[in-house]
């Protein structure tokens, strides 16, 4: 079955607020996922790439997951309104706080000591990973605002975990998709070297950005690693185009998506661009 047929049943239209217009629903979300990432770096395991800090979407609670932590528990933020909830390994809600009002070392505060209600153990001190983070007030202590945008910008993660677990399910080199909690991007990672060490590896990460210093909107890539030396790239189709500055990968913008005036539309766009870029990423690692 191809990936459009896959995708046809369970994609939401895409469009109700503009794509250039989600900066601030992004920058909340992005900031409000951090109390997820703090939960991952100081009660679990460190892993190499850092998937420790990660998160997932979860469907049924319209929700982004960080990993299961001391407690059987998971940490968990609600996009559409920014909700910090904290649930079972199996997803069921057991408390739930609101971000909006609240400072990011609020939320932080609350988790651990939901924490410690739930499980028993003494409070957890929880502490951001070290990564540099985009500059907004939210990172000197405002209190998060709910942005008209996003509900808009939930259902961008909601329609790109259903996407690219589909890409995921198709290919048999993919990993895990996960949200990344540093640069806030929904990826999975074809690795066509398992055997080799990761940098030494060939790769194509297949992803969704909801925008970054590079792209201000929302947009889908596909990035081969190493990236090509030449500038003769293959064509695409589905609307999409080579981006070169700073990496190299195949982009479609969230403006592209969008133009499609209907759901129908919109995901043959998108796998139109999909399968045209991870050709052309398998030619040029070839």
């Amino acid at each position: 079955m191809s990936l459009h047929d896959l995708l046809i049943n369970s994609w939401a239209r895409l469009g109700a607020v503009a794509p250039d217009a989600l900066l601030e629903a992004r920058l909340q979300a992005h900031f409000a996922v951090q109390v997820l990432a703090a939960a991952g770096s100081s009660l679990l395991k460190p892993a190499d790439d850092d998937s420790h800090t990660a998160c997932e979407w979860y469907d049924r609670v319209q929700s982004l997951v960080g990993g299961e932590i001391p407690g059987g528990l998971r940490a968990a933020v609600r996009l559409r309104d920014l909700r910090l909830l904290l649930l079972t390994k199996e997803g069921i809600e057991l408390a739930s706080t609101p971000l909006v009002g609240r400072t990011l070392n609020d939320g932080m505060t609350w988790l651990a000591g939901q924490l410690a209600a739930q499980s028993g153990v003494e409070k957890p001190v929880l502490k951001r990973p070290g990564y540099e983070m985009p500059e907004h007030a939210l990172g000197d202590g405002a209190a998060f605002q709910l942005d008209a945008g996003a509900p808009e910008l939930a259902t961008w993660f909601a329609n790109a975990d259903r996407a690219l677990q589909f890409v995921a399910a198709r290919e048999p080199e993919a990993l895990q998709v996960r949200c990344w909690p540093h640069h806030f991007d929904m990826a999975t990672l074809l690795n066509l070297d398992p055997f080799l060490p990761p940098k030494k590896a060939r790769s194509i990460g297949v992803g969704m950005s909801p925008g970054d210093q590079h792209i201000r909107q929302p947009y889908f890539y596909v990035t081969p690693w190493p990236a090509p030396k030449t500038d003769h790239l293959p064509g695409l189709t589905g609307g999409g185009t080579w981006h070169r500055k700073g990496w190299t990968g195949a982009v479609l913008t969230g403006a592209k998506l969008v133009s499609a005036d209907s759901a129908g539309r919109q995901v043959e766009t998108l796998t139109d661009f999909l399968d045209s870029a991870l050709a052309a990423c398998r030619e040029l690692l070839a």
